[in-house]
């Protein structure tokens, strides 16, 4: 190797290591300002998964397949956080679709991390139009429930109601006691049959 090659490599070197702490320093910097965001989200509880693309590496010529990274909002690993993910398959095919991740946003690689950032936005607002639409589907099935829940106490209101009923009262009302409704025929019938004679 000439000297003219080993200085320009010590002189790479030497800048790369410089630069290296500046961009660590600053990959730094981003790790904790999603920290703080991932923190208060997490406050609000939502429980909700959303994902948005922001990149993606397609065909032209051949549309119907597709690679995108995303990031999103999901529970990984037993933990709800800003997450990123790639997946890649062919919308021709619903049930062929591949993923690397979803991992954490700071356990993401650097390269997926940076140019996500940007649509964080789009991240909290597709939370929110989740979070309505999954109020609104919650609401109708609460009501739903509790439809199911009336209907079953009228049941239970009406059984009991019934148990408390003299046997005078259950005859009154045409109800028929099980094992005495022929007994009580056989008299009514030999009651009946007295009087007339």
């Amino acid at each position: 190797m000439t000297d003219s090659k080993i200085v320009k490599i010590q002189t790479d070197f030497k800048a790369l290591s410089k630069i290296s702490a500046e961009l660590n320093t600053a990959s730094d910097q981003l790790t904790k300002s999603v920290a703080i965001l991932d923190g208060a989200l997490k406050k609000l509880n939502v429980g909700l998964t959303v994902w948005v693309n922001f990149r993606s590496r397609g065909d032209d010529d051949q549309p119907q397949f597709y690679d995108i990274d995303q990031i999103g909002y999901c529970k990984v690993n037993g933990t709800w956080g800003l997450a990123l993910r790639h997946i890649w398959g062919d919308e021709s095919h619903d049930c062929w679709e591949r993923e690397e991740g979803p991992w954490l946003f700071n356990d993401a690689s650097r390269e997926l991390r940076v140019p996500s950032v940007d649509k964080i936005p789009e991240v909290i607002a597709e939370l929110t139009k989740e979070a309505l639409k999954t109020t609104e589907r919650v609401q109708k099935k609460t009501e739903d429930v509790l439809g199911l829940a009336d209907a079953i106490l009228q049941v239970v209101g009406k059984e009991a109601k019934e148990k408390s009923l003299t046997l005078a009262e259950r005859i009154t009302v045409g109800y028929k006691t099980p094992g005495l409704t022929g007994k009580l025929s056989e008299m009514m019938g030999s009651d009946a049959k007295e009087g007339s004679k």
